[in-house]
């Protein structure tokens, strides 16, 4: 059998040679949860996560995105704050009031147009991870996905 590599594939098995982990070791992947009701700004996470290696999974919708964490419990929750119906807010402090710790300590990132410091103080104060501004570079969400799961 032959198996071809990717150059970043190559660079993550050299990765871990060098650190001493066996390469042939298959490392569970993040399964992150994406709520937005803008299609656009879903699929554009969920492939850029997933060109980083992370499982993802999208929700439309808050009530959606809530039903998606009680049933999946993802590491990760990117969270949009503008949505109809059920917020980012209202999602964020169900997850918060949660009973299981499993759903409750879930790292949140707020994903939104919204920028002022009154509007990121709201997010922090229910319990945000994280918070970042539409629009976003691919980078910055890179670097704040790997930094609230510890990878960095």
């Amino acid at each position: 059998m032959i198996v071809r590599l990717t150059d970043q594939d190559w660079r993550s098995w050299r990765k871990k040679r060098e650190k001493g982990v066996s390469p042939t070791v298959q490392e569970k992947k993040q399964h992150i949860l994406a709520i937005d009701d803008n299609a656009d700004i879903r699929d554009l996470i969920a492939f850029i996560l997933r060109r980083e290696g992370y499982e993802v999974a999208t929700a439309t919708n808050g009530i959606e995105g809530l039903e998606a964490i009680k049933a999946t419990k993802p590491d990760l929750i990117i969270l949009d704050v503008v949505m109809p119906e059920f917020s980012g807010h209202d999602v964020l402090d169900a997850v918060r009031s949660d009973k299981s710790s499993k759903v409750r300590d879930i790292p949140v990132l707020m994903i939104t147009s919204r920028s002022t410091t009154e509007d990121i103080d709201q997010a922090l104060e229910l319990g945000a991870s994280s918070y970042i501004i539409k629009p976003f570079r691919p980078s910055k969400l890179v670097e704040k996905v790997k930094s609230l799961l510890g990878e960095e």
